[in-house]
């Protein structure tokens, strides 16, 4: 059975609508055309040009840093290092270690065998582990501060009286990646000190007493360790990461009770979450660093930072970069910027076999109380902000184009960055960086905008 619609019809109506419509779009654009200075005349008359500009002047300079936070997390770095460029540095570690249990029992007449201190390595370590050190053991002689923060600066007084079992501290070679073998049987890398027979009979005393019974009574009796390198430095040295929360990271003591059959037990302390600890950094002067940092750190000699900068981890060494004529920009809503780049060249004749160049910086805006703060541009994640070191090109590139623009808006004081080692509680890195005052591949910051006229 056929449909009321006649189908020759529909496409004779189809056919016509199409050049109907065709024939519209034609008359449109011939009126557009005959009519260009009436319609879109207020586009025509607002032109967009496009810039690059990679002249604006900076000013950099190295600076002590502020100490950094060192009590997040579950790692600590101890070590020492004879920089040629930056001098000696040194990282201590004060900890706590903790009751296993409350009303802790060591049996009847326990018997002093030896007492070790127990710290596991990571595995990560910057400098030249082979040469020897000497750990130095001491028990502190003040509480932790109460503080839920514990910086890279804090000073916790200690008892002067060497705890180790020999006199000279355990003199030893870091061995980050060996494992180490204990009565005939493989552990992960290690170290083991042995600690004072006067110290481990310290605990065989305590048992039985108040000071086994709760965590608040064997803290107020067993304060916490300074675990440091001593002051002597040979060689190049290096730095360590130590995992603190390990179960092997603990104090172990070793015991008998007497008319015991069994000949020796263990009882470890250990360094757990819950136990307060945090990397003391030194630094022995800059008498016997490099000619241009000893200057800007020690006499603000922004000449030197034109050339080079010089940036350490641990909270010790940073740049400071101003833009001192962007005034003449800031206010002017004609500009849009489209793109930011702050290139940071490495002065690759600093880098050394053992020293490599860190491998991220990152890069803060100093506020107006003189503080660091991220940017909005970190905030979009690290393949939009960058920092990581390009070892093809050996430079560091940052994305700033929202501070950039902030800047020019006028919604953010124009009062500086601040360039530091990304991860400077976890690593031991340094690096030195050209400053922006050099003629050859210099720090400089490429800008990609647009004018409205």
């Amino acid at each position: 059975m056929k449909t009321s619609i006649n189908p020759r019809f529909c496409g004779v109506f189809f056919a016509l609508l199409k050049r109907v419509a065709l024939l519209s779009a034609f008359l449109l654009l011939i009126y557009a055309c005959t009519e260009s200075d009436e319609i879109g005349l207020d586009l025509v008359e607002t032109r967009v040009q496009l810039h690059t500009l990679d002249t604006l002047s900076l000013r950099a300079i190295t600076v002590l840093d502020d100490s950094v936070a060192m009590n997040f997390g579950g790692t600590n770095i101890m070590g020492k290092i004879n920089d040629p460029v930056f001098g000696k540095t040194r990282a201590g570690i004060y900890t706590q270690t903790r009751l296993p249990m409350n009303n802790l029992s060591l049996g009847e007449h326990p018997v002093l065998d030896s007492i070790y201190l127990v710290l596991s390595y990571t595995g990560d370590f910057y400098g030249f582990v082979r040469d020897y050190q000497a750990l130095k053991v001491y028990e502190l002689s003040e509480s932790f501060p109460e503080a839920d923060t514990l910086f890279s600066n804090l000073v916790i007084p200690h008892d002067p009286t060497l705890i180790t079992y020999h006199p000279r501290g355990h003199v030893f070679q870091p061995a980050p990646i060996d494992s180490i073998m204990i009565d005939s049987i493989m552990f992960p890398p290690q170290i083991r000190i042995r600690l004072s027979d006067a110290f481990g009979w310290k605990f065989i005393d305590a048992n039985e007493t108040e000071a086994f019974e709760n965590v608040p009574n064997y803290l107020e009796a067993f304060k916490g360790l300074y675990i440091t390198p001593g002051d002597r430095f040979s060689g190049l040295g290096s730095m360590y990461r130590i995992n603190m929360l390990a179960t092997v990271t603990s104090l172990e003591l070793h015991y008998q009770n007497r008319n015991d059959t069994i000949s020796s037990r263990m009882q470890r302390f250990p360094i757990n979450e819950f136990a307060k600890r945090t990397t003391r950094m030194e630094q022995f002067g800059y008498e016997n660093t490099h000619s241009a940092l000893r200057a800007q750190v020690e006499s603000s000699d922004y000449s030197m930072g034109d050339s080079l900068l010089f940036l350490q981890s641990l909270g010790m060494l940073r740049a400071d970069i101003s833009l001192p004529y962007l005034d003449e920009l800031i206010g002017d809503s004609r500009l849009l910027i489209n793109k930011a780049e702050l290139i940071v060249p490495v002065a690759e004749e600093f880098i050394g076999e053992h020293l490599p160049a860190s491998r991220e910086l990152l890069l803060l805006r100093v506020d107006e109380d003189g503080d660091l703060d991220f940017l909005d541009d970190y905030r979009m994640g690290a393949n939009y902000f960058g920092g990581r070191l390009n070892e093809d090109t050996m430079q560091y590139t940052f994305n700033i184009s929202k501070y950039f623009q902030q800047l020019l808006d006028g919604t953010l004081p124009n009062d500086g960055l601040a360039l530091v080692v990304a991860g400077a509680s976890e690593n031991a890195s340094r690096v030195v960086v050209h400053g922006p005052g050099r003629t050859d591949n210099p720090m400089r910051l490429i800008i990609y905008y647009s004018v409205f006229d």
